[in-house]
């Protein structure tokens, strides 16, 4: 009967732990895909102050995420947020092929991050590029 319950026991925290994993998977992805969304708002800005803030929700969002899920490392943040600065200011100067130039540059910076990350981290990099593909096709 100890030995019964052990295994029960042993079940339900296999269950709860695979299930937390994943609602965090879930929530991850989630959490890209507005990221994705939110670059498609800054490729879709009309003007300086709409480019600008959306950059400031972008911003905020990697910094969050970064919090949540340490997605990424500073180099590949630093490299993520010049690409996201020229997209702003050729969005502002309506050089709409430099502006789908800066969105494969942002995919590509995405699909090498994503190459290095675990499941959670994955998943976020997976809802950013199906945020992306509103914007980008």
């Amino acid at each position: 009967m100890i030995k019964k319950s052990i295994v029960m026991l042993a079940c339900v925290i296999v269950l709860v732990v695979g299930a937390s994993g994943c609602a965090k998977k879930y929530a991850a992805e989630r959490d890209g895909k507005k990221l994705g969304e939110a670059v498609c708002d800054l490729r879709n800005a009309d003007t300086q102050e709409e480019a600008q803030s959306s950059l400031a929700d972008i911003s905020e969002q990697l910094s969050d995420m970064g919090s949540k899920y340490s997605l990424y490392t500073a180099e590949d943040r630093a490299d993520i947020e010049e690409n996201l600065n020229d997209l702003a200011e050729h969005v502002a100067q309506g050089q709409q092929e430099l502006v789908q130039q800066d969105l494969a540059v942002i995919q590509r910076s995405v699909d090498n991050v994503s190459s290095d990350t675990n499941e959670t981290q994955q998943a976020i990099w997976d809802g950013v590029r199906q945020g992306l593909d509103d914007c980008t096709q």
